[in-house]
């Protein structure tokens, strides 16, 4: 049997041992140095969140008319800054790098230099052997110890510098979403200005126009056209794939999106004057988006969701958690994946954007959420837990105490700060699969839902609201209700109207027509305008007693829920988009 050599030696392995030791010690130490004040420098200043580039972006907002110059100097400034934080980053990656392979090489050193030392250790006491190990033991553990602890800090010091700018922007110019991709190149972003509502008013941004109320500001709407001869139809066109969600209007652009069974997202803009399809973007490529598509119903499909218009962006989600924002010319502004949402029927929750943020009511089997993003950017401004599923989709109810974003779920109506996510107030009230969403007029939220109950809930500004009433007869499954400020409406899939009066809940008056209802009413004016499945639009006065005004076919299946504009409804058929207008006379 061999016996061991514990003190082989090797002048010159030793030599060369501990070279290597010295250097790439000395070298592990300088990389942690430096990557420790970079850590601090930035901490010091943000150069992301520079100081002189927010006051220029705040002269630039402040400023009556357009200025190119400032407009160009905030750019080439914004440029630089961004292009000094992503080489700062870049060098923290190659410094985390270095400083890794560098204690590698100190640790690997070090062991060898100590198996081929050229003298035997004197020890003055004994036992030796006992104390000549427990000293080469020590030695080795401090040392290592160290070397864990250098290579630690120094990693630590690169992460913390790469997220202390600005929570959620890595390198790229990108800001982070949900799932930690990049979602918005804020090269292109200056000072941003968003509408006011008393501007989305007067356009149809959203699912059910402004704040997703279903109450159109004009109330000039056509109430005579005929599809067959053309009369009152300003144009029509063939759709290239068939879909279920709403048109969104902005000026002379119109927005929707559609998805097939093989996955195939596209969003179009079409020219409201004309109906030329203005471009079609194929949504792919996007970080973070799944390889695989998630299971969804029939009804449901991969495009239920309504898109968002917002400033001069628009917005659009999809079943497999995919969100994007282009310009009015198509141009990509941000996009990513938010996370697959696990949803038994599939995400149907239409987007909701207002002051500057854009509104995803993720609500999922498990961790539901609703998430704030900034609608420039794409960046998460804030995120609040849910506790219940929904299909339904987010409502923004002016109340006199300030502006409410109202959801619904399996149990609950809630209403949350628009600005900070901080829950308000909340019902436990409801039951069942919710779909039809919340809507809100003369400070009372209105929810309901089939198997469940209707209520009506007087907001008061405090924590603990009212419930005024609650109704469980007949109930919408999917479409979603209105309110005039004195009476609610609401259809069902059955094909019942139902009118209730806004402060007690009475029944005022049914209506039991022939087919069952999907899209939402809206009201206009005085008249209730809802399309039924078959695609017949009813058109009906709103007041305490029924009154059919007029029923015209559109002859094909309608989910979707008009748009309404001056003179003009924008109305999506399953095969085809009409915009119908008012005659002269």
């Amino acid at each position: 049997m061999l016996e061991k050599r514990e003190f082989e030696k090797n002048d010159f392995m030793w030599r060369v041992s501990a070279m290597l030791t010295f250097v790439s010690g000395f070298f592990s130490l300088l990389v942690f140095i430096l990557l420790v004040i970079n850590y601090l420098q930035i901490r010091a200043a943000d150069p992301v969140d520079n100081e002189m580039l927010t006051q220029m972006r705040i002269e630039y907002a402040a400023l009556p008319d357009e200025d190119v110059v400032l407009a160009k100097r905030i750019q080439e400034l914004d440029l630089l800054t961004r292009k000094a934080y992503f080489t700062t980053q870049n060098h923290l990656r190659v410094g985390a790098i270095l400083l890794l392979v560098g204690v590698t090489i100190f640790m690997v050193a070090f062991k060898s230099m100590t198996r081929w030392r050229p003298e035997r250790p004197q020890l003055a006491e004994v036992p030796t052997a006992e104390r000549e190990f427990l000293a080469m033991a020590e030695s080795r553990n401090l040392i290592t110890w160290a070397a864990v602890l250098l290579l630690g800090g120094g990693l630590m010091a690169s992460y913390f510098s790469e997220s202390a700018l600005v929570p959620g922007v890595n390198a790229g110019a990108t800001a982070t979403g949900d799932e930690g991709g990049p979602v918005a190149d804020a090269v292109d972003v200056i000072a941003k200005e968003f509408p006011d509502w008393a501007a989305m008013e007067t356009q149809w941004p959203s699912f059910r126009g402004a704040g997703a109320l279903g109450l159109a500001h004009f109330v000039n709407a056509p109430m005579d056209w005929d599809v067959e001869s053309g009369d009152g139809i300003r144009w029509k066109v063939e759709l290239e794939v068939s879909g279920t969600n709403s048109p969104v209007v902005w000026g002379e652009h119109l927005f929707m999106s559609s998805a097939t069974e093989e996955g195939e997202f596209t969003v179009y803009c079409y020219n409201t004057e004309d109906g030329t399809l203005r471009w079609s973007n194929k949504v792919e490529g996007l970080k973070g988006s799944p390889a695989e598509l998630p299971e969804v119903t029939e009804d449901t499909g991969y495009a239920s969701c309504s898109m968002v218009v917002h400033g001069d962006q628009v917005f659009a989600i999809f079943a497999n958690g995919d969100i994007v924002s282009y310009d009015f010319e198509g141009k990509q502004i941000w996009g990513y994946n938010l996370g697959v949402p696990e949803n038994h029927y599939g995400h149907s929750s239409s987007l909701l954007a207002y002051g500057g943020l854009l509104y995803v009511q993720k609500d999922q089997n498990e961790n539901g959420k609703v998430i704030a993003l900034d609608a420039a950017t794409g960046a998460e401004k804030w995120v609040t837990a849910r506790e219940e599923i929904s299909w339904a989709s987010p409502a923004m109810a002016q109340t006199e105490f300030g502006p409410q974003l109202i959801l619904v779920s399996e149990e609950d109506v809630d209403a949350y700060d628009p600005a900070t996510g901080t829950l308000l107030w909340r019902q436990s009230v409801l039951g069942g699969e919710v779909a039809p969403s919340p809507t809100y007029n003369n400070g009372i939220v209105f929810a309901a839902n089939e198997y469940a109950q209707a209520v009506a809930i007087q907001v008061t500004g405090e924590k603990e609201t009212e419930v005024l009433w609650e109704y469980d007869d007949l109930l919408p499954e999917v479409s979603s209700p209105v309110g005039d400020g004195e009476r609610f409406y609401f259809a069902t899939s059955m094909g019942e109207i139902v009118c209730l009066d806004a402060k007690t809940g009475e029944e005022l008056w049914l209506a039991e027509l022939d087919d069952g209802f999907y899209s939402s009413p809206v009201l206009v004016g005085d008249k209730l305008y809802i399309l039924d499945i078959p695609g017949n639009m009813q058109i009906i006065r709103a007041g305490a007693e029924y009154e059919l005004i007029k029923t015209i076919a559109m002859g094909e299946d309608t989910f979707a829920t008009p748009a309404f504009l001056d003179g003009r409804i924008y109305l999506r058929t399953a095969n085809h988009l009409y915009c119908i207008e008012a005659q002269d006379g």
